[in-house]
């Protein structure tokens, strides 16, 4: 089965691309990649992640200049945003863990893949390690993002002095 995301998702890095006219995505995306851009995107229907890597790979470098603390931060603005929405089913004030863990399962709704698991080094130390299938084209933008979503949604459930 290949791997997929679902266009709630897909359609953001649509929009970016489509966002920033300077750029000559046309160096980092084919013909192919390029078609996407001018076509509808629904929320429910399935993409292929391939495509959503490529695209994600070319925002990182355009967008933001490869700096990984770019990316961090864009993780931060994207937990706040997704908190608003889902703040009930997402965050446990005072739990951290079990806030991680509805985070692990509200992003399977996105992907046909697993993503990321999530692990208790002991005390207040969690690791996470972010699945393979994301490919080495987009990991570290996407690890990057990662951090910060994941750094903010600990913040958020009332956790101090987060260190990522």
């Amino acid at each position: 089965m290949s791997k997929q995301v679902k266009g709630s998702l897909f359609v953001e890095y649509v929009r970016m691309i489509k966002k920033s006219k300077h750029v000559s995505w046309n160096k980092y995306l084919t013909p192919h990649e390029m078609e996407f851009l001018d076509q509808i995107i629904l929320p429910s229907q399935w993409y292929p992640y391939e495509i959503y890597q490529r695209y994600g790979a070319a925002i990182f470098q355009e967008l933001a200049g490869g700096n990984p603390q770019v990316a961090r931060l864009w993780g931060k603005e994207t937990m706040d945003r997704l908190a608003g929405l889902y703040k009930d089913n997402l965050i446990v004030e005072g739990d951290p863990l079990v806030s991680l863990k509805r985070f692990k399962a509200l992003n399977q709704g996105f992907f046909n893949f697993e993503g990321f698991e999530i692990a208790m080094r002991g005390g207040s130390h969690v690791e996470i390690a972010v699945d393979p299938a994301f490919g080495t084209e987009a990991i570290e933008g996407y690890s990057c993002q990662m951090l910060g979503s994941l750094q903010r949604l600990i913040e958020l459930s009332g956790a101090d002095g987060v260190q990522a």
